[in-house]
């Protein structure tokens, strides 16, 4: 079309879906290889160039059907490579600082509502560092006692902050899914105020949930600042080894025979550094004979014991280890209300 610039078989030009902004879009000097104009649905807009390989991807959010709900957002963080999208806002309806701050936590970091700042992302795209600013954690006063100071790689923890860390032993033992339900847990069944972190790496987006966070390594102590002292964070660890940053870690193992072999391949000395530790047996099938033989041959000891899950429903057990860990009362154990009020 006249007036346009439309190139194919270039993989460093741009797609873009336009609807009430189509001519401010259009009239950058942004590259366009492929483009659609209307309102539609992530999915209709994710299967047009599910095949197409292209530079950036520029929405138009009045093109999104039910823009601005929640749920858009996060299906638009699941369905595209969000370092690759560009969400053009509306310029004339400055969304809140909250919306903002949701876009980050779901791992959206290219936005604006200007075309000096698209071309800007279209030639280089924002990091962490760039959206920090828009990150709200939770309404508190400015002056108020953080009681957390960052210095390098390490954090101090004073006042009584609750940092609970989840740390993979065997390979790939559930630490992302264990946050996810125990966050949702103590969330939904007994009304506490959670976040949940990961560090260099980007899990959590599959689960499109509020307050979860991925934040680099480097960036851990200009977030917390931004916490309040009252919330639970629960910081999955994966296989790092930042335990410094948390108040109490627990150590997940799955004590299958592969995966306890392929630990002791990797590090013979794996069960003596397990002493003294809370180990948690995760995706256990062992009856209790044999969790003792187990940890008795390991020379270890079993802080409690998790069968396979269902991250969808209300799990009872994590009412018990959170009542362990000290994150609930006993009385707590059991919520409340009817079981279908978890879902409200």
């Amino acid at each position: 079309m006249q007036g346009k610039r439309y190139k194919w078989g270039n993989l460093n030009m741009n797609i873009i879906v336009t609807n009430q902004y189509k001519d401010l879009i259009e009239g950058t000097n942004i590259e366009i290889m492929k483009e659609l104009n209307g309102v539609f649905k992530v999915s209709e807009i994710a299967n047009s160039f599910n095949s197409i390989f292209y530079k950036k991807l520029i929405i138009d959010a009045t093109a999104l059907e039910r823009f601005p709900k929640e749920d858009v957002l996060k299906d638009l963080a699941k369905a595209f490579d969000t370092e690759k999208l560009i969400l053009f806002l509306p310029p004339d309806n400055s969304p809140p600082k909250k919306f903002l701050s949701f876009l980050v936590s779901l791992n959206i970091y290219n936005f604006t509502d200007n075309v000096k700042g698209l071309l800007e992302l279209v030639n280089r795209s924002n990091t962490y560092d760039d959206v920090k600013d828009f990150v709200v954690v939770n309404e508190v006063p400015e002056n108020r006692d953080l009681s957390l100071n960052f210095s390098q790689d390490t954090i101090q923890i004073e006042n009584g902050r609750i940092i609970l860390g989840i740390k993979n032993v065997t390979k790939d033992s559930g630490s992302t899914s264990l946050v996810y339900m125990l966050k949702k847990t103590l969330e939904e069944v007994h009304k506490k105020d959670v976040i949940a972190v990961e560090i260099d790496k980007r899990d959590f987006i599959f689960y499109n949930a509020k307050n979860m966070y991925s934040i680099a390594k480097n960036k851990l102590g200009e977030f917390f600042s931004l916490v309040s002292p009252s919330q639970i964070v629960l910081v999955d660890l994966d296989e790092s080894n930042d335990i410094d940053i948390c108040t109490d870690v627990i150590y997940l193992v799955e004590p299958s025979l592969y995966k306890i072999n392929q630990l002791i391949m990797n590090d013979r000395n794996a069960f003596t550094k397990l002493k003294g530790k809370k180990v948690v047996l995760n995706n256990n099938l062992l009856a209790e004979k044999d969790i003792n033989i187990f940890a008795r041959e390991a020379g270890i000891s079993i802080y409690f014991s998790l069968p396979p899950l269902n991250d969808r429903i209300f799990n009872p057990i994590l009412n018990q280890l959170l009542s362990k860990l000290g994150l609930i009362s006993e009385q707590d154990e059991r919520p409340k209300k009817g079981l279908f009020d978890f879902f409200k």
